[in-house]
């Protein structure tokens, strides 16, 4: 493995428990100061539009001026958004700091995908990307623990603060990093024009699994810190417990997806477990025992999660390189807007009744079963496709037909 690719990974490993911390008593935190659903609601929704909006901007300056400068930016910039933000009271101000915070933060996923490829060579990128998103998830079981525990020890206010002088200390990995990274003109990096059909078209499906995947897990993924409180009344180390579990199993998941796409066939693999996440989402309506709700909830984020860097890798050796960070860029505004309008209709769907839940799961459901129908084409479509077969060299020769992609 490239030397730099250890120091972004060791940037993933310091960003995810970082963040983790902070966004497991965040929602804590603004219920403590009295804050509405509605309103809690629409603060996450502006980090959403956010990551949307600014974080295309963001992303796209990184193919313009090199993607390590950038994150080397959002290493600063986030903790100072992410502090001012937890001494606000006023709605206005919350907002502002949150759209700030969100645009700046979800560059140390598009970013860092786009650097990956850069430090990587082809046979080895599908192991990287579920090694990045592993340990992504691993750092986060540790930080939703950590910041249950720090929250009702501490306060809710003081752990927030010490998870961003936490966050901060991933300047110092980036800093180590050698990459030769395409630079772009502005008028070259939204220019399509030279992508094949086969490339526009994967590019479709990806951006359309964006989001299915995005309006079903924006209704409810961002609160789950509330969920488990307004069921089961849990306390903030319950509630990181109950989110860390979750992540632990994807962490090992992630690890083991580029051997587990090599023995299964990575779209197969994918398509199974995005299936099996549709029943899971119809025991989250129908159940609420706390210790089955719980596994439920954890299974769930495991089998929609786990098969995440497959296809997140054929995506970004399908297309240029110089194109990826604007790549990511539009499939992260793409996914958090979506994320942001499911995040309003939470409070209106929840309400100040324990029931909406039971609607707010169910229209989800909707959504992760037409992903299911996306899954299915992919797999017919891009089977046998050669970028497929590189990555996963398992595979390669066992099927004679020709390339579709």
């Amino acid at each position: 493995m490239h030397k730099s690719a250890r120091h972004l990974l060791l940037y993933t490993i310091v960003t995810a428990f970082a963040n983790n911390i902070f966004n497991v008593i965040l929602n804590l935190f603004l219920r403590e100061i009295n804050l509405t659903n509605g309103q809690i609601g629409n603060i996450t929704s502006a980090q959403l539009w956010g990551a949307a909006i600014l974080g295309l901007l963001v992303s796209t300056l990184a193919d313009m001026f090199g993607r390590r400068r950038i994150l080397l930016l959002s290493s600063v910039v986030i903790p100072l958004f992410s502090i001012l933000l937890v001494f606000q009271k006023e709605m206005p101000a919350l907002l502002v700091l949150s759209f700030l915070r969100g645009g700046f933060l979800v560059v140390s996923f598009t970013v860092v995908q786009a650097l990956m490829v850069t430090l990587s060579e082809t046979r080895h990128r599908a192991k990287l990307f579920g090694l990045n998103m592993g340990l992504m998830m691993g750092s986060g079981v540790l930080g939703n623990f950590l910041g249950g525990w720090m929250g009702d020890t501490l306060g809710l206010q003081p752990t927030l603060v010490v998870s961003m002088v936490l966050f901060f200390v991933s300047f110092f990995p980036l800093l180590r990093i050698q990459a030769v990274e395409p630079v772009r003109r502005l008028k070259h990096v939204f220019d399509f024009s030279g992508f094949s059909l086969g490339q526009k078209r994967i590019l479709f499906f990806h951006y359309m699994t964006t989001v299915t995947v995005g309006f079903g897990a924006g209704l409810f993924i961002h609160f789950g810190n509330l969920i488990f409180k307004d069921l089961f009344d849990m306390s903030a180390t319950g509630i990181g417990i109950a989110l860390s579990v979750a992540q632990l199993g994807t962490a090992f998941g992630n690890s083991f997806a580029h051997r587990l796409g090599n023995r299964f066939g990575p779209l197969e693999f994918r398509l199974l477990t995005q299936a099996l996440v549709v029943p899971l989402m119809v025991g989250l309506v129908l159940v609420r025992n706390p210790f089955v709700f719980t596994v439920l909830y954890a299974l769930r984020f495991v089998l929609m999660n786990t098969a995440t860097p497959i296809f997140a890798s054929i995506v970004n050796s399908s297309i240029p390189s110089e194109s990826i960070s604007t790549i990511s860029g539009i499939n992260s505004f793409l996914n958090n807007a979506v994320r942001g309008v499911a995040a309003m209709l939470f409070g209106f769907i929840v309400g100040a009744s324990i029931e909406g839940y039971n609607l707010l799961f169910s229209i989800s459901t909707v959504f992760y079963g037409a992903n299911v129908l996306i899954a299915f084409f992919i797999l017919k479509l891009y089977r046998d496709d050669p970028v497929v077969q590189s990555l996963f060299t398992k595979r390669a020769g066992k099927s004679g037909r020709s390339s579709r992609g």
